[in-house]
């Protein structure tokens, strides 16, 4: 009986720290600059990793292309462990989201 316990025990404290280490932290920044043939956009005075594989970019849930970012966009982001963008989502400035939506 007690062995079954501890086991549970064990088994939520490795669901619950592999949960932690695989939750996405969510930022939000404005774009300074796009490297993007070289691997790397700033966003707010920080340099990220990008990747073609890897990066996602949406506009109100709907995948676009990332040429669709433009440097003085703000964008809501997330980044996996190595400081490359996974999920960029662009949410201003309004002009430029009317802008992106009619073309």
């Amino acid at each position: 009986m007690k062995v079954n316990r501890l086991l549970n025990v064990v088994c939520l404290l490795v669901l619950f720290f592999s949960h932690s280490l695989l939750a996405q932290e969510v930022q939000t920044g404005s774009i300074e600059h796009l490297d993007q043939d070289n691997g790397f956009i700033t966003i707010s005075g920080q340099r990220y990793g990008y990747s073609d594989q890897l990066t996602q970019v949406f506009i109100e849930d709907k995948q676009v292309g990332a040429q669709k970012m433009d440097v003085d966009m703000v964008v809501r982001f997330t980044l996996d462990n190595r400081g490359t963008l996974l999920h960029v989502e662009i949410i201003g400035p309004d002009e430029k989201l009317q802008f992106l939506k009619q073309n």
